[in-house]
């Protein structure tokens, strides 16, 4: 029960998006916006909230960060060396090993650990939240690299590349609120009321309407295709690097409330993003597709594991 009452809100709400736009409640451009809503305002604003008046150790978020860094740089070596058995094309060889190693932690895993931790210890929220900071800027780092070392034109997609990371590191909402949370935490700044008060009612619609857009984004069109690979990348996404986490975290020790964070990080299906970048740098963005689909119908498994035995 205590696993269904954690997980069971966070596949219905995804499976509301879906429908909702099935039956045509949500129209196509409702659907775009409601994903904008969410990514440019509403996790800020919840990012923001729970770091700018967080207690947290400096040293667990540095910790928590850096398995989290370790696990995904092994299980994407761990992708390349599959790609190269499966004789993948260069271009879907870049797709492939980014969705098996980007995780979709502001949508999902953030989600998870409130529903599933945050009543059992105080301050997982704030520690989730920071930890997600570097992680965030090392998954743009990876992205970019990988499908620039399979890219056909690396000229041009090298210039390409620069000004992608740079934007996405000076546009990231998630990465720019962290980090303004964090300075007014240091300095003990806080806002008046009314902004306190606004911050916190957009916080609690983050979660649902981070869920309502993952569902509305998903399409099963064409998921048939090249389903090897799919499937394949997923199950390297939420079963592998789960493992790989867990031995990195037994090796350094982690507390089991931390241990359980980073599993359920490492747990959640490929990000949306891999997708936009994807089709930025002409790779294989069908297979990009696929792979989210995939993992996020396997993640249902993978976190069921782990939100009951992963602490």
């Amino acid at each position: 029960m205590y696993v269904l009452d954690s997980l069971m809100p966070i596949f219905l709400i995804i499976a509301l998006g879906k429908l909702l736009c099935r039956t045509g409640f949500f129209s196509e451009e409702l659907a775009k916006g409601l994903n904008r809503l969410t990514y440019w305002v509403a996790l800020p604003a919840l990012l923001l909230d729970k770091v700018s008046n967080a207690s947290f150790n400096s040293g667990d978020v540095a910790r928590l960060s850096l398995l989290l860094i370790l696990s995904t740089i092994g299980s994407a070596i761990f992708a390349y060396l599959i790609g190269r058995i499966l004789r993948l094309k260069p271009l879907s060889m870049g797709a492939f090993v980014q969705g098996s190693a980007r995780s979709n932690n502001a949508f999902i895993g953030l989600p998870v650990i409130l529903y599933s931790l945050s009543s059992l210890t105080p301050g997982v929220a704030a520690l989730a939240t920071v930890a997600l900071a570097p992680a965030v800027v090392f998954y743009n780092i990876l992205s970019v690299s990988v499908l620039l070392m399979h890219s056909e034109n690396k000229a041009q997609s090298r210039r390409q590349a620069v000004w992608v990371f740079v934007r996405q590191l000076l546009t990231s909402p998630i990465l720019l609120s962290c980090a303004a949370g964090l300075i007014c935490n240091a300095y003990g700044l806080r806002f008046p009321t009314s902004i306190q008060r606004s911050l916190g009612a957009l916080g609690d619609s983050a979660l649902a309407l981070a869920l309502l857009s993952i569902g509305a984004s998903l399409s099963f069109k064409g998921v048939g295709r090249g389903l090897l690979h799919s499937l394949t990348a997923s199950g390297i996404k939420v079963f592998i690097q789960p493992l790989i986490g867990l031995g990195l975290a037994l090796l350094w020790n982690l507390p089991p409330i931390e241990r359980q964070i980073l599993l359920i990080y490492l747990a959640c299906p490929t990000a949306v993003v891999s997708y936009v970048l994807a089709d930025i740098f002409s790779s294989d963005k069908e297979l990009a597709a696929h792979i989210i689909v995939v993992s996020t119908l396997l993640s249902a498994v993978s976190l069921s594991i782990i939100v009951a035995f992963g602490g």
